[in-house]
């Protein structure tokens, strides 16, 4: 079983540190990078392959960041972190980790997340010479659309597309777009349904 690893955006130092310690006491469980502003989550999300992000909820403040961070990222990766009782507004989250938490707590929803990932690793059928980010690219290819309409639907440009592609090509050694089209149906990144809607 491979380790649980999160993404830790809070502009709070103290908070981070905190967390950072609590998640080292887990077993198999890491940080594989952290932010304490908006201007840096975008690179990290981009670059970075990661099982769980905790979100300091000040990111709901920047919507366009917001939503691309919920079109990489399932609704069962996202953790809010909350320095308020009033959860209400947060259903975009899998959990909330309150500041008024004990370690304990902390401890148990995160420890829960976790085997919740464990149990869906084997549900995306993503191949293991693709990375996630990759796999998302791929099916639009293969659901037919250009470039553009991708960096739109995905909310990256379209320079980061065409990268993406010539990263998949390079890796799969398969250059037309049918050819990516039958390798995204045999390994299940799309239904050979979704072909014929488009």
């Amino acid at each position: 079983m491979r380790a649980t690893s999160f993404i830790l955006y809070s502009p709070s130092y103290i908070i981070r540190k905190g967390l950072i310690s609590i998640i080292d006491k887990m077993h198999d469980a890491h940080i594989t990078n952290q932010a304490d502003s908006f201007e840096e989550i975008p690179e990290l999300i981009e670059t970075k392959e990661t099982d769980f992000l905790l979100l300091d909820t000040n990111i709901l403040k920047s919507t366009n960041l917001f939503k691309e961070i919920k079109n990489k990222y399932g609704k069962n990766q996202l953790i809010a972190i909350s320095n308020s009782s009033n959860n209400q507004n947060l259903s975009d989250f899998a959990e909330i980790i309150n500041l008024t938490d004990s370690q304990a707590e902390i401890l148990k929803k995160l420890n829960q997340l976790s085997g919740n990932k464990n149990k869906l690793d084997t549900a995306p059928n993503i191949p293991d010479e693709i990375s996630k980010r990759e796999a998302d690219i791929l099916k639009e290819i293969a659901l037919g659309y250009s470039n553009k309409e991708i960096a739109d639907k995905l909310f990256i440009s379209v320079h980061t597309v065409v990268t993406h592609r010539k990263n998949i090509t390079r890796k799969l050694g398969i250059k037309t777009a049918p050819g990516l089209t039958i390798y995204a149906i045999i390994n299940k990144i799309i239904d050979i349904n979704d072909t014929e809607a488009n």
